[in-house]
Order: structure tokens, then C-alpha cells, then sequence
């Protein structure tokens, strides 16, 4: 077996933190994913709250490398996370299965229109000045015609457990955060 040279790791993580990022950007623009070849791993985010401005909610389809995946698409104009958790499993050659992990505790992240394609979430979640049932058109013009939709002036939501296919943002802000790579059992998320 091969030993692990800590500058070529560093340049390849980097390269694809890069790729990431400029992806995440065309996202962004574009509010969907449609344009992206997504990886096909449905990852796990737990935040211990969201505030955000200007929320909205329709249900779309996510492509996926299997097929399309049903999502509720959440979008959040600006947006407060306190104590995020977001882990992805990852099949490493030579190692095995171990999760990518992302932690960033307290209120310190941030972001401007967000979306997530999210399989599933669960939680409490308060929405103020609701509109519930509306056609998703009138949120995003990428919405089928008639596709079920809600938004809501402010979103305050606690305890959230989230599996999402996709996230985007204009800009995202992580103060604080730490990232590794986990044994499977030993995954905060």
C-alpha cells in the first residue's frame, strides 16, 4: 500500500473545495441545480436553529445520477444557523466508508439566498405571515405551473434535522467551522 504525501492531498482537497465553491456560485445564479452533475449522496445537516428573512418552499425535482429526485426547495433570503452539523457519507479507496463532517457551533453561520433541496426535514419551525398552498410560479419562475408552494415573511425553526441532496447560496459564511473526515460510528451527525 501507498503512504499518504500530505501536500498532494492538501492541493487535491483544495482543487476540490475550488470546484465546490464555483459550483455552488452557478447554483446560486441559477436557484436550482439543473445545470450540476450532483454527486448522488443525500447528506445529513442537524442545526440547532434557523432565523431567516423572506422564506418560500416548493416542491420540484432534483436529477440525480439514478433518476429524478422529489425535493421540497427551500429558499431563504438571509439567513442565521446557530450550532450546524452537516455530514456526507464518502467511500475512501484503501480506507473504506467514513463521513465527511462539517461542524460549526454557536451562531456562526450565515448566508444571502439560500436553497436547499431537502429529501426530508424534521423539526419545530414557527412561520410568520404564512401563505400556504399558493402556485409555486409565483416563487420561482423554474416552478412547474400549478406546483404546490408556501412562503412566509420570517422563518424561525429549532431543532432541525435535515437530508438534502443540494445546497446553494449567494454567499455562505462559516465562522469557526472545523472540517474532517470521521469513522462512520464516530459522526456527530
Amino acid at each position: 500500500m501507498g503512504h499518504l504525501r500530505k501536500g498532494r492531498f492538501a492541493a487535491v482537497l483544495g482543487a476540490g473545495l475550488l470546484m465546490m465553491g464555483a459550483e455552488t456560485a452557478v447554483m446560486a445564479q441559477t436557484g436550482l441545480t439543473a445545470n450540476i452533475a450532483l454527486s448522488n449522496v443525500i447528506f445529513t445537516q442537524t442545526v440547532g436553529s434557523i432565523k431567516g428573512q423572506e422564506f418560500d418552499l416548493f416542491v420540484d425535482a432534483e436529477p440525480m445520477q439514478n433518476g429524478n429526485l422529489g425535493v421540497s426547495r427551500l429558499h431563504i433570503s438571509e439567513a442565521m444557523i446557530a450550532d450546524l452539523c452537516m455530514s456526507a457519507p464518502i467511500d475512501l479507496p484503501g480506507i473504506g466508508p467514513k463521513k465527511f463532517q462539517m461542524l460549526v457551533p454557536g451562531e456562526s453561520t450565515t448566508a444571502s439566498n439560500l436553497v436547499i433541496g431537502a429529501k426530508d426535514l424534521a423539526g419545530e419551525m414557527t412561520m410568520i405571515n404564512p401563505h400556504i398552498g399558493i402556485d409555486a410560479q409565483q416563487l420561482s419562475d423554474k416552478a412547474l405551473p400549478g406546483a404546490f408552494g408556501l412562503n412566509a415573511e420570517k422563518l424561525e425553526a429549532i431543532n432541525q434535522t435535515i437530508h438534502a441532496s443540494s445546497i446553494s447560496a449567494d454567499s455562505l459564511t462559516a465562522r469557526g467551522g472545523v472540517i474532517t473526515v470521521e469513522d462512520v460510528d464516530n459522526a456527530q451527525c
